[in-house]
């Protein structure tokens, strides 16, 4: 949470990948690397196919999109919560 405060208050005054290079703020910096890496391979959309797979069952085929869409979100996020 403090880091987060910190964040919010920090007048940024450069590139939003040098700011996150030069910065102090260790957990925050891991979860936006994380957020906004770009994958060099289809592995990570495969996995989420597999897993929307999963969650869509012949037992849910009555389920709406949106819950859909957030389960999925929510499992393949899973590490990050």
């Amino acid at each position: 949470i403090n880091e987060i405060n910190v964040y919010i208050n920090d007048p940024i005054r450069s590139k939003f990948s040098l700011y996150w290079k030069n910065s102090d703020l260790y957990c925050l910096k891991g979860v936006v690397k994380r957020a906004f890496s770009i994958q060099a391979a289809s592995a990570p959309i495969e996995r989420v196919f597999s897993q929307a797979g999963i969650i869509m069952s012949p037992r849910r085929t009555s389920m709406n999109e949106e819950v859909f869409k957030s389960l999925v979100f929510l499992r393949v996020n899973q590490n990050m919560i």
